[in-house]
């Protein structure tokens, strides 16, 4: 919501009290994530009991037998950052930023923890886990949770922001701070347009991550997966688990935090056996290539732009030092 605050003036420096977590502040006008799994496993969870879809009638073929999701590779990946990639350019877009920021006096904010609670690779948990060596001690999390220390927050933090602070990030306000212009569209705007200098015209970032999320869910309610998600169900109940999906095994309450316990690694144990018994994996990932491929067809022109500024964005992140 915008401030009603005047130009800067000439003389006004900001206030370095308000501006300790600035960077936050700035995430509103970051590039889009482009990874929301969590997003659309959630939404799956609450479909899982819908109508199914008929399969077409054109797909005859045995779908192969799979079950690792980290080796996976949907038609459309080629067109999206992975996990590690997408928090390489969102670093690259934060250090840029910082270096805009830092010529009108705000401080560097304080770094963000680097983390590896995050899979692998954009289909490693897709279809729900798959690692039975990585179930075995972390159950349902990506990695075995470790003992952390939440650092305080330092006095000032959570005060209003200085209006001069928003100006500087989003040049809602044209004016000069010390003598120094402000760019256009701030600091935000200077830092995506040097990471993606030299990027093709009329790009749709978020086309692609739109598709995929279009056949995850399409997927999810065609009646092949319906099949299987029943057969990998009643597989569960032959060992006393009752879950309609693994998405609601991976969202069981008990499992989202505290100790791994014996409970969740023996569940994820019979999760991962019952995934291997039913094929799941192999036949959700056909069905979900199969829906991929027209709308693939249909956008070539258009995701072939999209992969060209992902290549754009990770040449500068490595010429930032990062990545």
């Amino acid at each position: 919501m915008p401030h009603q605050a005047g130009r800067l003036g000439r003389q006004h420096a900001p206030h370095r009290r308000a501006t300790v977590e600035w960077l936050d502040l700035a995430a509103r006008w970051a590039p889009a994530a482009t990874l929301a799994t969590l997003a659309m496993a959630a939404t799956l969870v609450a479909g899982c009991g819908s109508t199914r879809s008929p399969a077409p009638a054109a797909s005859t073929a045995r779908p192969p037998v799979l079950l690792d999701g980290a080796s996976l590779h949907l038609p459309l990946d080629r067109y999206l950052l992975g996990p590690r990639e997408s928090a390489t350019v969102a670093q690259a877009y934060r250090t840029l930023l910082a270096q805009c920021t830092r010529r009108f006096g705000l401080p560097d904010p304080r770094p963000r923890p680097v983390t590896s609670d995050q899979p692998a690779t954009l289909n490693e948990r897709r279809y729900g886990i798959t690692d039975a060596a990585l179930a075995a001690t972390a159950g349902y999390r990506v990695s075995k949770p470790r003992p952390t220390s939440i650092p305080p927050t330092p006095a000032g933090s959570a005060t209003t922001p200085d209006p001069r602070t928003l100006d500087i990030l989003t040049g809602r306000h044209a004016g000069t701070v010390d003598g120094r212009p402000i760019p256009d569209g701030g600091c935000s705007g200077e830092a995506k347009r040097r990471l993606n200098a030299g990027a093709p015209a009329g790009t749709d970032p978020d086309l692609a991550q739109r598709l995929s999320q279009t056949s995850y869910f399409a997927a999810g309610r065609d009646g092949r997966v319906q099949e299987v998600l029943r057969a990998w169900s009643a597989c569960m109940r032959t060992h006393g688990l009752r879950y309609s999906s693994p998405l609601t095994a991976a969202a069981d309450p008990r499992f989202r935090t505290g100790p791994v316990s014996a409970t969740e690694t023996a569940v994820a144990a019979t999760d991962i056996a019952c995934k291997r018994q039913t094929n799941l994996v192999g036949v959700w990932f056909s069905v979900e290539s199969e829906l991929q491929r027209p709308g693939l067809a249909a956008n070539r022109n258009a995701l072939e732009r999209i992969r060209q500024t992902n290549q754009i964005q990770l040449k500068v992140a490595r010429s930032l030092g990062l990545g």
